[in-house]
């Protein structure tokens, strides 16, 4: 996602583009594409010319959207699940649940109010923009 959105300004972004300068397989990133596709992230243009786009400006993708585009969920501890209660005999009056749930809570808003132009446009102002992983700063990943 941080390379489509660093190189947005240039049209679609090819698969082997990212594959190539993030140092993945190309039939990894595809998976991983289509669960952004899916959650309505990106969209993919087929054809010479194509690759994947942001579908919104980056500036209004949350992190996390894009955890939740993956499958997964940010939790710090396994023991707030509903399955608790069949792994830990102390599910029903643990004392430390409601520690760890205010955790997961605290960590699922502070990722939903981080955005995808937030994190590049840092990247860029910490100076990490030039050349790494075949990203460079670019005039405004934000939409601004």
């Amino acid at each position: 996602m941080i390379d489509i959105a660093r190189h947005a300004g240039e049209g679609p972004v090819p698969t082997s583009d990212i594959a190539r300068r993030q140092g993945v397989s190309a039939g990894y990133l595809e998976r991983i594409m289509r669960r952004l596709v899916s959650a309505g992230l990106v969209s993919s243009r087929r054809g010479p010319g194509g690759g994947y786009v942001l579908v919104r400006p980056a500036a209004r993708v949350s992190l996390a959207d894009i955890v939740a585009a993956g499958g997964e969920r940010v939790v710090s501890t396994p023991c707030t699940d509903e399955e608790c209660g069949g792994v830990c005999p102390l599910a029903g009056d643990c004392p430390a649940r409601a520690v760890w749930s205010g955790l997961n809570e605290a960590s699922a808003r502070y990722l939903g109010r981080q955005t995808l132009g937030g994190l590049v446009e840092q990247h860029c102002r910490a100076g990490g923009g030039s050349t790494k992983n075949g990203l460079r700063p670019l005039r405004s990943a934000t939409g601004s």
